[in-house]
């Protein structure tokens, strides 16, 4: 398994060893080649809200150039294509365990869009920073 971890995560020979049949499964196709067609076509379908100016709701519909934003909304397609697989509870799960909470962050008025328009993305002040962090000493993770 290659991609944006190298071959970090080859997991190739452990799928086949524990498969007891010498091959690996086949990975699912994704329903969605990338997190852009998968908020057009599902999410932004699927959360129907007033937002921004007087509603109780932040968004900016250039979402993807907001680095958290981007992340969380990976992640919840990521686990929508994993979940959507499981037949009992799969997107019952990803609902309430991955979506709603993420989005809940995401349209927070105190959240990553705060301030942006509804009419368009509002580019951070340049004196904004990232979260302080100091690197830990030598030896703290071994």
């Amino acid at each position: 398994m290659s991609g944006e971890f190298g071959d970090a995560f080859d997991d190739e020979d452990v799928s086949a060893s524990n498969s007891g049949y010498g091959h690996a499964e086949p990975e699912p196709e994704l329903v969605y080649p990338n997190v852009l067609e998968f908020f057009a076509e599902l999410m932004a379908q699927s959360y129907v809200r007033e937002v921004n100016e007087g509603a109780a709701f932040a968004w900016c519909p250039e979402w993807y150039k907001h680095p958290e934003a981007l992340i969380r909304m990976e992640a919840i397609w990521r686990a929508w294509e994993h979940l959507r697989l499981e037949p009992a509870l799969g997107l019952s799960t990803w609902w309430l365990n991955h979506a709603d909470p993420h989005m809940r962050i995401l349209m927070d008025k105190e959240g990553p869009f705060k301030k942006c328009a509804y009419d368009g993305h509002k580019t951070p002040a340049r004196d904004r920073t990232a979260l302080p962090h100091k690197t830990p000493e030598a030896g703290i993770f071994d």
